[in-house]
């Protein structure tokens, strides 16, 4: 295999053995924030990936300051510009297959290249998973949402629905009072005494199945349930859990937790030595804002590390 070579050397590092001090793997928000951090650290960093983020399929973002409305592929590329001022910092668009540690770091394949790390940082995400109900995959982003932080204020006062799994259904439902006191809930699997609960505060439930979302493409207008009849909404929300893209994580050796997120500390560290894990692959609540404050800690601990390491040697 042919390697990725890295010849943007620095006084520091050039006599460091591996072709980079750290390889991210994600260019979404997580990663590209650790990238930014360690490239103003000086730190030699191949951030590797592909894809748009999670939440590409929006018309536009919200909560995170001085971007509040702007769309999710301006972001990225206005991160990646800022990047292109940092030097050591290289951005590769191509996908890692996997990741070996070696002595005294790893070793990642890497399309049909590999590159040598001393540190990793996973920051692969997530998938969201909808419940397979037609029309819906077509209004992804567009009237069918997971986040009420993220689009319930742009859909304040409307009449709301929420479907999915009936462990987080109710969850859901009761923070998006926040913005309507206009909620269905259609779930069939809850058990009586949350359903009681929601009705209790306002909330209808419906057990009928939903079995058609429709709209026109950019909003949602309505929904067909089991017994063919209509019920008109303004927005549907989706309760269910991410998959975590853990793969690289689970392969090497990292632990997970019940959910299959790679289990990390206050500062990011896995429980592997020099992995670091950020963004929606660490937590289901993870949003934009809190993935690049992953990055921020993840980067600063890293860089500590390595200098740490390094201040040892020259004792």
């Amino acid at each position: 295999m042919d390697e990725i070579t890295n010849d943007r050397n620095n006084d520091r590092t050039n006599d460091r053995t591996n072709d980079w001090d750290v390889l991210i793997v994600g260019r979404s928000y997580a990663g590209l924030s650790a990238a930014l951090n360690l490239g103003r650290a000086r730190r030699s960093v191949l951030a590797v990936g592909s894809g748009g983020p999670r939440n590409e399929a929006v018309f536009h973002v919200h909560g995170l300051i001085t971007q509040d409305g702007a769309a999710p592929g301006e972001i990225v590329a206005a991160a990646e510009k800022d990047l292109g001022k940092y030097p050591t910092v290289e951005l590769v668009d191509d996908r890692v297959t996997g990741i070996v540690a070696i002595d005294g770091g790893f070793r990642a394949s890497i399309g049909k290249r590999t590159a040598t790390a001393t540190a990793v940082i996973i920051a692969t995400g997530a998938n969201d998973n909808p419940p397979p109900i037609p029309g819906l995959a077509e209004h992804w982003g567009r009237g069918v949402f997971t986040c009420p932080y993220c689009d319930g204020f742009e859909h304040g006062d409307m009449h709301l629905a929420v479907v999915g799994a009936g462990v987080f259904v109710p969850h859901v439902a009761r923070i998006l009072r926040g913005w309507s006191d206009r909620i269905t809930v259609f779930a069939g699997d809850l058990d009586p005494d949350g359903a009681a609960d929601l009705r209790a505060h306002g909330l209808e439930v419906d057990e009928r199945p939903i079995t058609r979302v429709n709209g026109d493409g950019t909003r949602v207008t309505s929904v067909t349930l089991g017994d063919g009849s209509a019920a008109s909404i303004d927005a549907l929300f989706v309760a269910e859990l991410p998959v975590p893209n853990n793969g690289l994580a689970i392969g090497l050796g990292c632990a997970v937790d019940a959910n299959g997120h790679v289990a990390v500390d206050a500062m990011k560290r896995t429980s592997v030595a020099d992995v670091w894990a950020i963004g929606d692959v660490t937590s289901m609540r993870s949003n934009m804002a809190m993935a690049i404050t992953d990055g921020v800690i993840a980067a600063v601990d890293c860089n500590t590390t390595l200098l740490d390491r390094e201040w040892a040697a020259t004792s």
